[in-house]
């Protein structure tokens, strides 16, 4: 089924609470699409170039779905997802640098290869939280696979439940429970270390973690962030510290 047969209209594409099923939309051709209470299933993003013709998917009053589609590779560096829910779709290599998923859910979603500068949210936040129609105070996040992912200044805050998700193995990463007992113990010990520059440096970095994580218990967090003020060395002893302390 082609996008334009499906609206029969030339240029301008308005679907309204629409299904619409195995569209591969690097060959669509149209100069705009507005969804609205859209279901798009196994539709194909890949070939596609996502500008001013495609960002209505993802900023629709009544969000749009999107279930078991592919966005391998895609670049999605100038998307908001907002409120889009995504279901079992696949973001292997996609780069969504700069996106602040505060309202928008995922599930059951796989991430491969490098997924770098993004944050997800378990609980709607920012002035997109208060436009949520209908209100809701979860944004569901669960079943996503990071097994594949290179995971870099990539954090999940606000109440993500991390043991719902698959993670990567290696040992580049940390995995820990009770963050906030963590902290608190952890900057105890680090009070005593004698060198008072790499000390300070620490103290700034738990500040930053306790900040970050104000509304999250568990974390999942890479043990040295390239882009981090901290430097490397105090990075891994810091999280060392805070793996050892309970």
């Amino acid at each position: 089924m082609a996008i334009v047969e499906a609206a029969g209209l030339p240029g301008l594409v308005l679907l309204q609470r629409a299904r619409v099923a195995d569209v591969d939309f690097g060959r669509a051709s149209f100069d705009r699409l507005a969804p609205t209470g859209c279901t798009f299933v196994s539709c194909d993003f890949r070939t596609a170039t996502i500008d001013k013709k495609l960002l209505p998917l993802f900023r629709a009053k009544e969000r749009n779905v999107f279930r078991d589609c592919r966005f391998d590779g895609v670049d999605l560096r100038g998307v908001d997802p907002r409120a889009s829910r995504f279901e079992g779709c696949v973001f292997d290599r996609a780069d969504m640098s700069g996106w602040n998923a505060t309202t928008a859910e995922f599930v059951d979603c796989r991430f491969g290869g490098r997924t770098a500068h993004i944050r997800f949210y378990g609980r709607p936040w920012g002035p997109g939280a208060s436009e949520l129609d209908p209100k809701r105070t979860l944004n569901d996040f669960h079943g996503n696979d990071f097994s594949a992912a290179e995971l870099v200044d990539v954090t999940f805050v606000m109440g993500i439940d991390i043991a719902k998700q698959r993670w990567p193995e290696s040992p580049e990463y940390v995995r820990l429970d009770r963050i906030h007992q963590r902290l608190t113990r952890g900057r105890a010990e680090i009070l005593r270390w004698k060198d008072l520059e790499r000390r300070s440096e620490a103290l700034q970095m738990l500040q930053s973690l306790s900040f970050l994580y104000m509304q999250q218990n568990d974390v999942v967090s890479r043990r040295v962030e390239p882009a981090s003020p901290t430097a490397p060395d105090i990075q891994e002893v810091v999280w060392g510290t805070l793996a050892r302390v309970l």
